[in-house]
């Protein structure tokens, strides 16, 4: 029999093309699945200093072969993450969370926030609040105490403030919610009314009188006098201390001859500026130092009767915050990428006051008291990140504002005076 070659070769060719897509077919459902994406469970999250939370993340598609996660933040001094995705905040800041798997990558944006302390009053009690809430009730009311200052370092907070003996006033700093230091022994008045902390240091600023009922302006160190900046001849208050290349800086005022204040800065022991020439009545509240520049806030008197807000640099005025029509007050100074913010207050017509912030010697900022014929003041300012935050009160309440708004109402009847921004462990 013969074999038809021909017919043989056309059948052969024809079934090729179905052997060859056969095998392609197996080839393509045996490669590996790539990873189209991944998908974040939160595209944003806000911690508070020291928070935790566990992101998630989902990788698509479904059976995608390799689905091995790998984690990383472009912070770790901000928010730090362990490979299963739980972040926990480190330092007040921003950071990206990135979630990459198979070269596709999701992200969350992470923002620590500050904790922000208050030092005040509540009735007769000295308090420190944290984040709206009381920390600390440093003494027990049964004395008129006050807390007028704080300062936090490495988590650790610091209080300077005054505690009624029965007898005097005796100037005091706290470490957490303990006494720290007793500044003074209780025979003479003595207040602390600032402190700072620097190279493990504890300064505190204030006064104490002398045998004489005359107060001296001092400044402590670690509980002992380093500085009597007056000679106790005339009154002189120290209002506000700052550390800065490991000078000391002093804000206060001290009486003349003439029974007039003089608005004042020393830097260590010596005078450094004399503020204002004597011939009214003035006063340094704060002072904030920022590089070689020294900003000093306070008040001075004009020949009307009236106190004008004054904001001075390196001891020559810089901005007159208010015309001196009314009365108005510059009680602190703070700044912040080399803009100068200021907290006060201004009457803006007779025994009707309105709370004020100022940036660069412009309003930025003014709060209407609950009742503006009520006493309200502004004592302390901070800046962080573009917000603003101030510590007051408004009435009886004692309160904190941030930005434009009321943040914390800390008590019903007290006092806010010192506000700290805490951003969290040095870098």
């Amino acid at each position: 029999m013969k074999t038809n070659f021909p017919i043989l070769r056309q059948i052969l060719f024809a079934a090729a093309p179905l052997v060859l897509l056969a095998g392609c077919s197996d080839k393509d459902d045996s490669a590996p699945i790539g990873v189209a994406g991944v998908e974040m469970s939160k595209p944003t999250l806000e911690l508070s200093l020291d928070g935790t939370e566990r992101l998630t993340a989902a990788v698509t598609p479904d059976n995608a072969a390799d689905k091995t996660l790998t984690w990383s933040s472009s912070d770790e001094a901000v928010a730090a993450v362990s490979s299963e995705g739980v972040i926990t905040a480190v330092r007040a800041g921003h950071a990206t969370i990135t979630a990459a798997a198979g070269g596709k990558t999701g992200t969350c944006a992470v923002t620590v926030n500050p904790d922000i302390y208050v030092a005040g009053t509540d009735n007769n009690a000295a308090v420190v609040w944290k984040n709206g809430r009381t920390l600390y009730t440093l003494t027990d009311g049964k004395r008129y105490a006050g807390a007028y200052s704080v300062f936090v370092s490495d988590g650790v907070v610091y209080t300077a403030g005054v505690e009624y003996n029965g007898t005097k006033d005796v100037a005091k700093v706290w470490r957490n919610g303990t006494v720290l230091h007793s500044l003074t022994d209780g025979m003479q008045d003595a207040f602390a009314n600032s402190v700072f902390v620097s190279g493990g240091a504890v300064y505190t600023a204030g006064y104490e009188e002398n045998k004489n009922g005359t107060p001296v302006a001092k400044v402590w160190k670690d509980g002992t006098v380093l500085h009597a900046l007056t000679d106790g001849k005339q009154y002189a208050f120290a209002n506000s201390v700052f550390i800065s290349g490991g000078a000391v800086y002093t804000a206060g005022y001290e009486g003349n001859e003439n029974g007039w204040y003089i608005a004042k800065v020393w830097k260590d022991d010596t005078e450094l500026h004399a503020l204002t020439d004597g011939k009214q009545y003035a006063d340094a509240s704060s002072v904030f130092v920022s590089g070689s520049v020294v900003y000093t806030v306070g008040q001075e008197r004009n020949e009307n009767g009236k106190y004008a807000a004054k904001v001075w640099k390196n001891g020559t005025e810089l901005h007159a915050l208010t015309d001196g029509k009314q009365y108005a007050d510059a009680t602190s100074v703070y700044v912040a990428d080399g803009d100068v913010y200021v907290c006060g207050v201004e009457e803006v017509s007779e025994n009707v006051y309105m709370l004020r912030v100022w940036k660069n010697g412009k309003v930025l900022h003014s709060y209407t008291p609950a009742d503006q014929k009520e006493d309200a003041w502004l004592n302390s300012i901070s800046v962080w990140d573009g917000d603003v935050y101030t510590a007051g009160y408004d009435g009886d309440p004692a309160k904190v504002w941030k930005n434009d708004g009321e943040l914390y109402t800390l008590t019903a009847n007290g006092n806010a005076d010192s506000i700290f921004v805490y951003t969290g462990p040095e870098r």
